[in-house]
């Protein structure tokens, strides 16, 4: 019933949800977390970007990917390092949400398979490090 109740704030894109769904980030079960961010997402409130990010930080939450697409459709400049570095991680699933967000919130385009080998996917990782020390003091999204 949470969880569903979490789609349909998200759905109705009612602005007096975002305390109520920043709230059901802490959910104890998974499902209700995942579509407490994806409602996030959708309902477009950039504040709730600091509390998006803590998530990608907290093992806690468990799989990354709603909060790497909330992410993407806030167009969140500040979770790029975060996404280089869940290049890194050992789930495919999510490192293939983080190349995609990347690609979408900084409309470069440096090729990275998720399930390709290790070293092509370090060297994938090490060109978006060297993109984005170049240019995160000027980037906006």
């Amino acid at each position: 019933m949470r969880r569903d109740a979490c789609e349909e704030l998200g759905t109705r894109g009612e602005p007096r949800a975002v305390p109520h769904l920043i709230r059901m980030l802490q959910d104890s079960v998974g499902a209700v977390r995942f579509a407490a961010a994806e409602a996030l997402g959708r309902l477009g409130d950039r504040s709730v970007i600091p509390h998006l990010l803590r998530l990608l930080d907290s093992p806690k939450f468990g799989a990354p990917h709603p909060v790497i697409e909330a992410l993407a459709g806030l167009r969140a400049g500040e979770a790029i390092p975060y996404f280089i570095r869940i290049l890194r991680d050992s789930d495919p699933r999510a490192r293939a949400a983080a190349a995609n967000a990347l690609m979408v919130i900084t409309r470069q385009v440096i090729p990275f398979k998720a399930k390709g080998l290790q070293e092509e996917r370090e060297a994938a990782v090490q060109q978006w490090e060297a993109w984005w020390r170049k240019n995160a003091p000027t980037f906006k999204t």
